[in-house]
């Protein structure tokens, strides 16, 4: 059942983000250790099959992808609803929403579109990361 961000505070999705991601971490079955050892790298999204599930996971929990497709309007309305009160963060964020949505997505499996998304969109996913590991510890 997909979550209806309308109506929702930044804070209830900074919650719900973080609440899927350790889910998913424990469905998956990834140490924290190892998601920590890449936010001390920090080198970009990486392409270890445990991350790219971790990413599928989460954005499939969150309808911001569905089999093989991006809904890059959940994406936006998540966006519009997390930075109602700082134009500049949203635009910024909805232009990258404009760039990514340029990337061709023929013939990739949900994991390898949601690693494309997070690599398109690393600022966002770089945020999300820190907020939930921040929270796990």
């Amino acid at each position: 059942e997909e979550v209806d961000f309308k109506g929702m505070t930044p804070k209830e999705i900074d919650d719900l983000e973080e609440k899927t991601y350790e889910d998913c971490r424990l469905e998956l079955n990834i140490s924290n250790s190892f998601l920590e050892e890449y936010l001390k790298t920090d080198t970009g999204v990486p392409d270890a099959i445990e991350f790219k599930k971790q990413i599928a996971c989460f954005n499939i929990k969150l309808g911001y992808v569905k089999g093989t497709k991006i809904n890059w309007e959940r994406i936006k309305l998540s966006f519009e609803v997390y930075y109602h009160d700082n134009k500049k963060k949203l635009d910024e964020d909805l232009k990258m929403v404009e760039d990514c949505q340029k990337m061709p997505l023929d013939n990739l499996d949900e994991i390898e579109v949601s690693y494309l998304l997070a690599k398109c969109s690393k600022e966002g996913y770089a945020e999300v990361m820190e907020c939930c590991l921040k929270n796990v510890n």
